[in-house]
């Protein structure tokens, strides 16, 4: 046998049985295609309803309320669940300071028939802050829809995904479709900042396939970095200002780590990098985000504290990481008198995890390809991504993972917006991938 490429599906076989199956296939296809373009303003007015709840970390209870209440109406077996806090102590987990109770994760799944492979359909529904408000020229939660565009926090990061994960099954399970294979849907909390949700998922509901509908303006996430958070604490020694020589200023002690991060950053992109980043100018970022000291003017600052971000490549481990990150620091310390006798502290929080690969081989990664080129008439283009994202703990299983999903622009952003024209073909493109990996069994 040999795979064929049927009417741009991937399909196996010649005889008569793959015939029907390839045309059971079509007939869906075009069904699920048609109802996709007849529901538009339903697609549209689902994002909006997700904008609408200002879903930052610790406020996501709202909005997966209703997550839940659209997956149990569409007729999807329904969990909603808070995480255990001793998720925190595996491999890849983070530490975001916020209790995971009243916070939950909502799974659902469509049950197929059998004999079909299974899928899932993951998205998040946190988002960063949108301070400062001053800065946007439109009300962040108001979901303001302009032409094309829908202006709002998380409108592009990512509820745009997160609706597309909520209407097909619907739209699926509305027009008759049975699917062989089940089709889950997975809508987490605290991708922002930890991945915690996806991981607690991930380990507990698995499938044959995995797609993450982050915005990738149609190309497919292949691989992204690491990523860690880390703190360092100086002391010194309060007074007043008055006679200011007579303190050791923290901020000012500072300093020497703060080059030394600079010079880290600098030694990590010279070095030969991983070979999914060859040619992605400065791919290794260390960011120092936030800086805490002193806390009076005429007072000479008694202690600093900086809060970092690194990236690091797929295939280093945290643990590693984190020795290039002390022994910078500890380097620093050394040639300075005070620093040497009150050695800085490091301490991690946030992200705390490895970064991840998918083989464009994949036969879930041609598939989709398959599609989008058929819906799209353009090839499916990779894309790294020099920040972390959730397809990493299907991907730390063995299982194949990526993103794909709408465009829009300024995520992270004052004036976020959503490309409204982008989502009829991104969902034409998921929902033709998801029958024929699930099968279509009538």
């Amino acid at each position: 046998m040999r795979d064929e490429e049927v009417g741009g599906a991937m399909t196996t076989g010649n005889g008569s049985a793959a015939s029907h199956q390839n045309a059971a296939l079509e007939a869906a296809v075009g069904r699920l295609w048609a109802e996709i373009e007849a529901r538009r303003d339903e697609i549209v007015e689902t994002v909006a309803d997700l904008v609408r709840f200002p879903s930052l970390l610790g406020e996501e209870a709202a909005v997966q309320g209703y997550v839940g209440a659209h997956l149990r109406a569409s007729g999807l077996a329904t969990e909603v669940r808070d995480m255990d806090d001793g998720l925190k102590a595996l491999p890849n987990a983070g530490e975001s300071g916020v209790p995971f109770a009243v916070r939950p994760n909502v799974a659902g799944t469509l049950t197929g028939a059998g004999g079909g492979q299974s899928l899932i359909l993951n998205g998040h529904v946190d988002v960063v802050s949108a301070e400062p408000v001053s800065a946007w020229t439109r009300d962040p939660w108001g979901a303001s829809v302009e032409g094309d565009r829908m202006y709002g926090r998380g409108a592009y990061d990512m509820k745009s995904g997160v609706a597309l994960n909520l209407l097909l099954p619907r739209m699926i399970r509305d027009l008759g479709i049975v699917l062989r294979g089940d089709l889950l849907v997975h809508s987490v909390i605290e991708e922002e900042c930890t991945g915690n949700g996806t991981l607690d998922l991930s380990l507990r509901q698995r499938a044959d396939a995995a797609l993450v509908t982050e915005p990738m303006g149609g190309a497919f996430a292949v691989a992204h970095v690491g990523v860690l958070w880390f703190r360092v604490a100086v002391d010194g020694v309060a007074w007043h200002a008055m006679q200011a020589y007579r303190g050791v200023n923290a901020i000012l002690k500072a300093m020497p780590i703060l080059r030394a991060l600079e010079e880290l950053d600098r030694e990590l992109n010279e070095a030969p990098p991983h070979p999914s980043f060859a040619g992605i100018e400065h791919p290794i970022n260390l960011n120092v985000g936030v800086i805490h000291g002193g806390d009076w003017p005429s007072t000479v600052a008694g202690s600093c504290e900086l809060h970092c971000r690194l990236a690091f490549y797929p295939g280093q481990s945290v643990a590693e990481v984190r020795a290039r990150i002390e022994a910078a620091i500890g380097a620093a310390a050394d040639a300075d008198p005070w620093l040497r006798e009150h050695r800085p502290r490091v301490t991690y929080d946030g992200f705390q995890t490895e970064g991840s690969t998918v083989p464009p081989e994949e036969p879930a990664v041609r598939l989709l390809g398959a599609w989008h080129e058929r819906v799209t008439g353009e090839v499916m283009a990779p894309a790294v991504g020099t920040g972390v994202n959730d397809m990493r703990y299907y991907r730390f299983l063995g299982t194949p993972a990526g993103c794909y999903g709408a465009n829009g622009g300024n995520g992270h952003a004052a004036d976020e917006w959503l490309d409204l024209a982008s989502l009829v073909p991104t969902a034409k493109a998921i929902g033709a991938f998801a029958l024929e990996w699930c099968g279509v069994a009538r």
